[in-house]
């Protein structure tokens, strides 16, 4: 095993992301001497990526769980994910894209949005049933940008 300075380069997000991992650690083939990626590199490169983007580790996220009062069934019931994709953010198998991570933060951090986000029994108005009672009402024309 050897620690070396690693450039990594990692799609996410339909982005490709340039990062230094200063101290990935890797094992050395006997054989060529070189640095061979190998599956516990790959998590060491995607802990990295999360660090880079600042998104929520796992740990933060089981942290949220508990803190609520919740299931991580309730969770995935609330927000419309399966629990698939929950377990892999959990188990580090998958690294969750910076909308849901935006998500995962407000569902966390206000209670309302947990009240509002009820899974499948949601008032299919939310979000666009708040525009009715705009001042304007649904009859008169928007105003032209001067």
């Amino acid at each position: 095993m050897g620690k070396m300075s690693y450039a990594a380069e990692v799609g996410h997000d339909d982005r490709l992301h340039s990062f230094t991992i200063p101290e990935l650690e890797l094992p050395i083939c006997r054989s060529c001497g070189e640095p061979v990626l190998t599956e516990d590199a790959g998590l060491q490169i995607g802990v990295a990526l999360r660090s880079h983007l600042n998104l929520l580790t796992p740990e933060q996220i089981r942290t949220a769980i508990e803190r609520v009062g919740m299931t991580q069934k309730e969770v995935v019931e609330r927000l419309g994910i399966g629990e698939e994709t929950l377990s892999g953010w959990l188990e580090e198998r998958m690294i969750q894209p910076r909308a849901m991570d935006n998500l995962l933060r407000t569902f966390f951090a206000f209670p309302t949005v947990r009240i509002a986000l009820c899974g499948a029994s949601q008032d299919a108005r939310l979000g666009i049933g708040d525009l009715v009672g705009d001042v304007r009402s649904r009859n008169e024309p928007v105003p032209s940008p001067q």
